[in-house]
């Protein structure tokens, strides 16, 4: 049953991509243009997607079956398969920005890479012997049963998500209206900012999930009141921490995110430029 679920995730994902890609490469210019896009920064962000849409089903792929490797208790496995992508992504960037004078278009390149490596990486680890959930062609058949179950445990993370984008979505058109570039890329900043600070209690909460669930099934209520109490305490003196770094280091963390985007706009030269960017 395990692997029935794992084989219709996989044809959802492989179908979800494709129509995603579509849907994309179909409406590009007026989604863009939803997002706070302007004359000036269209041509770069329609670049960058044309690219980068590419990718739809490496990134789907990748972060999908991820799960399924975490499920069986493979966190280190799992973690590699982001940290590749990640180094990769890092690694490919500046070359591909500067050296092959590429622009934002190597950006998405590096990216379409990255996450095709890690995806590969993904379903290598899962059509393999060391993996306890295989990867078969007679469990790809798309189940409604299955997948009522799946859409039911991943709506609200769903929901969740998708008010955050457009939290996102209606902070950039407003900033687009009311004060033009140099106003999206100050919220552009901040967001990158919030994420740094925030994505540390995020990978703790994601990582209690499995532990919490376990114990759940498994009747172990006073280990799971524990856990939980734990959680709370662990996460809150985080808080605490990040809350006042964000406030005693607020001007030193935009310079920096500044700084990386003014020397971007200068750096032309190719590995002598790289380099410079880089360091």
């Amino acid at each position: 049953e395990a692997q029935r679920l794992l084989g219709n995730c996989f044809s959802m994902l492989v179908l979800l991509a494709l129509v995603l890609t579509t849907l994309l490469l179909l409406f590009k210019t007026p989604l863009l243009r939803l997002f706070g896009a302007s004359d000036d920064t269209l041509p770069y962000a329609d670049s960058y997607l044309s690219v980068y849409l590419i990718g739809t089903i490496s990134v789907q792929l990748a972060l999908g079956l991820n799960q399924f490797i975490s499920a069986q208790g493979f966190a280190k496995t799992a973690m590699a398969t982001v940290c590749v992508g990640a180094a990769l992504n890092i690694i490919l960037d500046p070359i591909l920005i500067f050296a092959c004078d590429m622009g934002v278009r190597g950006a998405a390149l590096a990216t379409v890479i990255s996450q095709t490596v890690s995806a590969a990486w993904v379903l290598w680890f899962v059509c393999s012997t060391r993996s306890t959930l295989r990867l078969r062609v007679q469990y790809l058949r798309i189940s409604p049963r299955v997948m009522a179950s799946v859409l039911a445990l991943g709506l609200s993370p769903f929901i969740m998500q998708s008010t955050e984008s457009l939290v996102q979505i209606a902070f950039n058109t407003s900033m687009q209206s009311y004060g033009g570039d140099l106003y999206v890329s100050a919220i552009v900043i901040m967001s990158s900012v919030m994420q740094f600070f925030t994505m540390p209690v995020m990978g703790f909460a994601q990582g209690a999930q499995p532990i919490i669930g376990f114990n759940y099934g498994a009747g172990n209520y006073a280990d799971l009141k524990k856990l939980f109490a734990m959680c709370i305490r662990i996460l809150l003196a985080a808080g605490v921490v990040i809350f006042a770094i964000s406030q005693l280091a607020a001007g030193w963390t935009m310079r920096i995110l500044s700084e990386i985007i003014q020397r971007y706009m200068k750096c032309r030269c190719p590995v002598s430029g790289c380099l410079r960017f880089v360091f």
